[in-house]
């Protein structure tokens, strides 16, 4: 029984020590289900106010502009508060980012306040909308392309931290980070030269809430924690 005690051993050892590494890296996770609810509430709250209800563009008459937003005033509030409501839940996970790389964080909150911009402009149309007076609410509506340029470079420079300092330990984050940096170039150089955002004024907002997603899913799974963002030694 000694000499078959002894065979086992070893080999018992070889298997710990074989399954040290994955049980070192599975016992090295801390979830954190504050920033996972904060994330999975940001998307949550995101799409339930953008798919309810869609505003005229910058192309629309300054008559059809006042009209629609007098007609449908305490509705576009209700919702401009509820989008509020979104951003300040992507500030508080931007803040839990903290404690995983310091640069991510702060890119988050970036976005979290250029969020509230084309939010500002499209309350302000709602307040001054008036179809006896459309003009003022028609100067505002020209100015919503401001505020949606002013988020897409808020979401290339959290994508681009993202990809940086957290794909080196996460290549598929780093490259779903990539794609949406990206798309974010292209949907700026193509307003800048005046032909307009076409499908990437749609495709980038959506590949901003996927990456939100995953990055809730492995908050809550512990995988994004303190140091995600260095490089393995």
């Amino acid at each position: 029984m000694a000499g078959v005690v002894g065979a086992i051993d070893p080999a018992l050892e070889g298997a710990d020590l074989m399954a040290t590494p994955q049980a070192a890296e599975y016992s090295a996770r801390t979830p954190d289900r504050v920033a996972a609810a904060l994330a999975g509430g940001f998307v949550v709250l995101l799409v339930a106010t953008e798919l309810v209800l869609s505003l005229p563009d910058q192309t629309a008459s300054a008559a059809d502009v006042a009209a629609f937003y007098a007609t449908h005033r305490s509705f576009i509030i209700t919702l401009q508060v509820l989008g509020f409501g979104a951003a300040v839940l992507l500030g508080g996970y931007a803040w839990r980012l903290r404690r995983v790389d310091r640069a991510v964080s702060a890119a988050g909150l970036l976005v979290a306040v250029c969020g509230l911009v084309p939010g500002l402009v499209t309350l302000v149309i709602a307040v001054v909308a008036d179809p006896d007076d459309p003009a003022p609410a028609g100067r505002w509506n020209q100015l919503e392309p401001r505020g949606d340029d002013l988020l897409f470079v808020g979401i290339l420079v959290f994508a681009a931290a993202v990809a940086l300092r957290l794909g080196r330990r996460l290549p598929a984050l780093g490259v779903l980070a990539l794609l949406l940096a990206l798309g974010c170039v292209g949907r700026l150089v193509l307003e800048a030269v005046g032909v307009g955002g076409g499908p990437l004024n749609a495709v980038v907002p959506l590949s901003f809430l996927a990456l939100m997603t995953v990055m809730a899913a492995l908050s809550f799974l512990g995988v994004l924690r303190t140091g995600s963002g260095r490089q393995p030694s």
